[in-house]
């Protein structure tokens, strides 16, 4: 009965519009501001600036992440390619997962994750990647659960098809 409930495409849909809607909401102040972005980005000294890397991969990484986080998350609120939009998604989350992991793994204090604002936000902690794997398994969940069929699918699946008359 529940496998039956979580492969509803209601269910399916609800869950993508709210992961959706996290993800844009995310972005829009990374977008606004990439320049305070970019100082986030450099606090977990995973790409740069350093000697070696400069900040351009920083600063590139900053520019980039929100537009993408933006556009997975408008692709799942509209229901347009709602599984390779999840699969990115959780692509990113593990991504955050491990950056603030390795953060805090080498005793980087970040202040401001950078997860929904670049003015003042929460710090890294396991609350925080405790978050970040419940959307993880939302986002696995919409990628690889699949959704049942609806009656109309299966009935047009079952009924006979017109052959072309030559």
């Amino acid at each position: 009965m529940t496998a039956g409930v979580l492969r509803h495409p209601i269910i399916h849909r609800a869950l993508a519009m709210l992961l959706g809607a996290i993800f844009i909401y995310a972005s829009i102040e990374k977008i606004v501001y990439p320049q305070e972005f970019a100082r986030i980005v450099y606090h977990y000294q995973l790409v740069g600036p350093n000697q070696a890397l400069g900040f351009v991969p920083a600063n590139a990484v900053a520019f980039t992440l929100p537009w993408i986080e933006a556009l997975c998350g408008s692709l799942l609120l509209v229901g347009f390619w709602r599984r390779e939009a999840a699969i990115l998604c959780a692509l990113m989350l593990v991504v955050f997962i491990v950056a603030v992991s390795s953060a805090m793994a080498r005793g980087i204090d970040i202040a401001n994750c950078g997860c929904f604002s670049v003015k003042g936000g929460r710090s890294a902690s396991g609350w925080l990647i405790a978050g970040d794997l419940g959307m993880l398994l939302a986002a696995l969940f919409l990628a690889f659960w699949p959704v049942a069929e609806t009656r109309v699918e299966r009935s047009a699946a079952l009924s006979p098809r017109p052959t072309p008359s030559a």
